[in-house]
């Protein structure tokens, strides 16, 4: 199963531009992700670890520590998700299969190229980007 960390921490980022540098709770974002708080204030905690955006204690989310245009949906991507490589290679192959002795470095150098474009599209596309969407 593929995560869902960045497209839900884009929508609690979405919630707190659109809410205009009011408190926002982890109750009240969790009501519009239709999910549970707690996952809300995990994944805000992350956010703010990574300096994205600006919490207090008695108020909850207070904004966005820089500005929409200033954040980048891979910022975003590697403040929430745990490893950030796309794919795996399995290993320990059969060296004696002419699959198994290639298979490694020939995958390699393709996830790579995957990575690094998926890493690149990612950093030209602006949390204002996404915000334009909903007003």
């Amino acid at each position: 199963m593929y995560s869902t960390k960045l497209s839900v921490s884009i929508h609690i980022m979405s919630v707190i531009v659109l809410m205009e540098g009011q408190p926002v709770t982890s109750e009240y974002i969790a009501s519009s992700i239709n999910t549970n708080p707690a996952l809300v204030r995990r994944l805000m905690s992350r956010l703010k670890k990574a300096k994205l955006i600006k919490t207090s204690t008695k108020l909850g989310v207070t904004g966005l520590a820089r500005d929409a245009k200033d954040i980048s949906l891979l910022d975003i991507f590697f403040a929430t998700e745990d490893h950030q490589d796309l794919f795996s290679i399995h290993s320990n192959t059969n060296p004696n299969c002419p699959v198994g002795a290639k298979i490694e470095v020939t995958l390699k150098h393709l996830y790579d190229n995957i990575q690094t474009a998926t890493e690149e599209k990612l950093s030209a596309i602006s949390l204002a980007d996404i915000i334009k969407e909903f007003i």
